[in-house]
């Protein structure tokens, strides 16, 4: 992202603050609805955001970079397995308690170009860990697999929080050989 005057950065986090207050409340992201939280203008908004979903993908840009960095620190543990499993636990704590972050994750056309980027070097760096826990894995599956499988895991895991444990546990037992 190209670094923005000091205006237009204050007015970039306000939406960004008033997005995230209106999405943690369960509320659609109505761009007009943000600008008035937000006190900024519509135009103001479009300049940031073209549509509710590249605001929707811009507010779970730090969860790409989260992951990012798990993923990167977890290829270069010595014990592969014991890495993959701890990243597929933190991943799945992710996409439980960030739904928008999960449907950013998986989806094949993200509509933002920041997004598709990040999403591409999350992916990347997940599949060096794969790649090293290969010989542990069902035959077949790659990173992305991976991380759709987990993404999904979260929406069970949403509808039923009691169960997290017990179906980590069986996605693990169906991928891990």
């Amino acid at each position: 992202m190209p670094t923005l005057r000091r205006d237009a950065a204050r007015n970039r986090d306000r939406i960004m603050a008033a997005a995230k207050e209106l999405s943690d409340a369960g509320q659609a992201l109505q761009l007009n609805v943000v600008a008035r939280r937000a006190e900024v203008g519509i135009g103001t908004v479009y300049r940031h955001f073209a549509s509710p979903e590249a605001l929707s993908e811009g507010l779970v840009d730090h969860r790409f970079i989260q992951l990012l960095a798990e993923a990167k620190f977890a290829a270069e543990n010595p014990d592969a397995l014991g890495a993959l499993r701890h990243f597929l636990t933190e991943s799945l704590g992710v996409f439980v308690e960030d739904p928008a972050f999960a449907a950013a994750s998986v989806n094949a056309s993200p509509v933002r170009d920041e997004t598709r980027l990040l999403r591409n070097q999350l992916v990347e760096a997940f599949a060096i860990l794969v790649r090293r826990s290969e010989s542990h894995l069902r035959p077949g599956l790659d990173a992305l697999d991976l991380m759709i499988l987990t993404c999904g895991l979260g929406y069970s895991v949403r509808l039923r929080p009691e169960k997290s444990s017990a179906y980590l546990a069986a996605m693990l037992d169906e991928v891990l050989v």
